[in-house]
């Protein structure tokens, strides 16, 4: 199992940021929080971080002395940071008020001055630093990604090791990049209907297996080896 895991941060579920970004598994809530100030403005003081997996509510980060990895967290769910003591108000009407542009540009005005008052989010002088940080670890993680498939063959029999799951047997169908997606990738076919598709993702064929036979998987979920195929004639 990867040390890393890949999430997309948002204050709206409706909302998700492009890219995900990457943090350690052993990383505390607490900890989690405070690089989360930095990029959402929100306070990690306040702050209430909940896991979801498009819209549904997987679990709530809710014991700042837990690490990240003792929660249900899995790679391309949503951390969905929210904080009760960050104000928002309608940008358009206040009580059927309808704001002249002036008057909205003064409120912009009023939250800009008030992330760089108290040095929140991009304002804050150790965002950059951060940002650097998880771009250089971001490329550590990719680079271990690229030599665990380069060990690896299209054709080998494998054994996929999730977390919380059964491990299962399969063959590797494919190795490398996906489109839309940050790091290397080994897409699988199971034994068995344990998958999530048939080699395609987004509308594009990576291999080809029978529907829900095949998924992509980091390569730290692989083992190669001489994994029997199952004979349920046995």
């Amino acid at each position: 199992m990867s040390d890393m895991l890949e999430v997309y941060v948002c204050t709206k579920l409706s909302e998700p940021e492009i890219n995900a970004r990457r943090y350690r598994r052993g990383m505390t809530i607490g900890d989690l929080k405070n690089k989360l100030e930095m990029i959402t403005g929100r306070s990690a003081g306040t702050m209430m971080l909940s896991a979801y997996d498009k819209d549904k509510l997987v679990a709530k980060l809710d014991d700042d002395d837990s690490q990240l990895g003792s929660y249900p967290v899995e790679n391309g769910m949503f951390l969905l940071v929210d904080d009760p003591a960050f104000e928002t108000f309608d940008q358009d009407a206040v009580d059927g008020y309808k704001m002249t542009g002036e008057e909205y540009n003064a409120k912009q005005q009023t939250l800009k001055s008030f992330l760089m008052n108290n040095k929140l989010g991009k304002y804050n002088p150790d965002y950059i630093k951060q940002q650097e940080q998880e771009t250089v670890e971001k490329e550590q993680q990719e680079n271990i990604e690229k030599e665990q498939i380069d060990k690896m063959e299209v054709g080998q029999r494998c054994c996929i090791r999730l977390p919380n799951k059964p491990a299962q047997h399969g063959t590797v169908m494919y190795k490398g990049r996906l489109d839309g997606k940050s790091g290397y990738w080994v897409g699988v076919k199971y034994d068995e209907p344990y998958g999530k598709h048939d080699g395609s993702l987004n509308g594009k064929r990576y291999f080809e297996t029978f529907p829900k036979y095949g998924s992509f998987v980091s390569p730290s979920s692989i083992v190669i080896g001489d994994f029997p195929v199952i004979d349920d004639e046995l």
